[in-house]
């Protein structure tokens, strides 16, 4: 019988968190340090408050310099040279999980640049290298796609969007039953969740975790929609069709319109956390939905310190705290 990987919910527990430092200027035209401070700070709190050794990927001694200035005094955070486009790493890097036999795993799929959008150079690389360090055996499912596009609850059910898993930008022709066929020839999969589509302003195509999030097995943080949101249309179904397949929807407010300084609409959303083991970083906007949204999470994960770091500047380049992690779980 083919050996399947079972990709942990993120609550698990952890042995690090994989994370880069972004240098292109290009990525990040004018607001580039920001970026950088954004990067830091996450780094931080996931290594001090949340207990996880960071792994921080810097492209050069220069870098790492940079980084380090930033990032202050921290005995939990180790800096590893290596080449990678930017910060993106939830989808440049592989899943991690556990192999039957207790090792580490590692769920890869072929990546072409978000649908041929934002190639960078080396982000193909980076799975391989990641998963060659860390001896961890690779589970190929053949087909486009990146990691923030598919969440877990660690029991075998799994969410993802029709706009993204079937975009012809990614995988052409690719039906529903061929896609869970292949995803379910790599994983240990009970059931995949279909979602239609994103936010609006998504660069991804609708990544669903900026749309919802496992909280416990059956129940799934989501955005309730605002009376007059940009995006009240798509939030309603999500909603809806999470409970239509017999998940809890457990409902975080709509963040108001939040934009960059040129006025450019940014798809805000509290669902792209990232859960650390001693504590759940939140993406906060400065507007008055921030401490509703907090409130909510921490309900969700009792235990664990909800700490607020402000997202804007990462939103800028198209993601928040989750799109810029990427955890490596402890041994089962």
């Amino acid at each position: 019988m083919k050996e399947r990987l079972r990709l942990p919910a993120e609550w698990e527990p952890h042995a690090a968190c994989w994370l880069a430092f972004p240098y292109l200027e290009e990525e990040w035209p004018g607001h580039l340090p920001e970026a950088q401070r954004s990067i830091a700070a996450l780094s931080v709190a996931i290594a001090d408050t949340g207990n996880e050794p960071v792994h921080l990927l810097v492209k050069s001694a220069q870098i790492e310099e940079r980084a380090r200035s930033l990032v202050g005094d921290s005995n939990n955070i180790a800096y590893v040279t290596a080449d990678y486009g930017d910060c993106w790493i939830r989808d440049t890097a592989p899943l991690f999980g556990h192999t039957a036999r207790g090792t580490l795993g590692a769920l890869c799929f072929g990546f072409n640049g978000w649908g041929g959008k934002y190639e960078m150079a080396f982000d193909e690389g980076v799975s391989k290298w990641l998963t060659d360090r860390l001896q961890a055996t690779r589970f190929e499912c053949p087909v486009i796609l990146e990691g923030g596009a598919l969440e877990t609850d660690g029991q075998g059910t799994f969410l993802t969007t029709v706009s993204c898993a079937l975009n012809p930008n990614r995988n052409p022709g690719l039906t529903r039953e061929a896609f869970e066929l292949a995803l379910g020839e790599a994983v240990s999969l009970g059931r995949l969740v279909w979602l239609e589509r994103g936010l609006r302003h998504d660069h991804t195509d609708g990544h669903i975790d900026m749309l919802a999030r496992f909280a416990a097995p059956n129940a799934v943080l989501c955005t309730k929609a605002a009376k007059g949101a940009p995006n009240a249309e798509v939030l309603d179904s999500i909603a809806r069709d999470l409970r239509a397949n017999g998940l809890n929807v457990l409902e975080l407010p709509a963040p108001s319109a939040v934009t960059a300084p040129d006025g450019t609409p940014l798809p805000a959303s509290y669902c792209n956390f990232y859960i650390a083991n001693e504590a759940v970083i939140v993406p906060v906007y400065d507007i008055p939905e921030d401490r509703i949204a907090l409130r909510e999470i921490a309900s969700a994960f009792p235990g664990r310190e909800v700490i607020g770091l402000p997202a804007r500047d990462l939103l800028r380049g198209g993601g928040a705290f989750h799109c810029v992690t990427q955890a490596q779980p402890t041994a089962p």
